[in-house]
């Protein structure tokens, strides 16, 4: 036997919580259809009717949005900025062994990547981080 409707009681904190995560997603969603040339996405009816139960004016909406932009711009700098230390640590390591001819296992080899990932994040991190090249090039002047 199949539901075809279901009842839910949520508080109005539970409401705005689950309304967050629609709205990350309908905004993750249409900036993945815009960067890949495809149409706009529609509406989302269950996002508009949530929002037209929690009674939000456009205004708090808006605030939603910018909190929720601001956390999903957070995340994505940090996975960007892990993945090219890993990459950095992974290169650093790559070319130390080959100059040494050595060949090491690959369990050894990731051993010694995350310790230098770890001992030179932030070293990586800067070489990406523009906010931080403004900065020191604006001291410069």
């Amino acid at each position: 036997m199949m539901i075809e409707f279901a009842g839910l009681q949520l508080s109005r904190e539970e409401l705005k919580e689950i309304h967050q995560a629609l709205l990350q997603r309908a905004m993750v969603e249409s900036e993945l259809r815009r960067e890949r040339g495809l149409e706009k996405a529609g509406s989302f009816p269950l996002l508009e009717r949530i929002e037209a139960i929690l009674g939000d004016k456009a205004t708090e909406i808006e605030k939603t949005e910018s909190a929720l932009e601001t956390e999903l711009w957070e995340f994505a700098w940090y996975a960007f900025t892990d993945e090219w230390a890993w990459y950095r640590a992974a290169q650093e390591v790559e070319q130390e062994t080959k100059a040494k001819r050595q060949e090491l296992p690959e369990t050894e080899t990731k051993k010694l990547i995350e310790s230098r990932y770890k001992k030179n994040f932030k070293k990586y991190v800067a070489e990406v981080d523009m906010r931080e090249q403004r900065s020191k090039s604006l001291k410069i002047k």
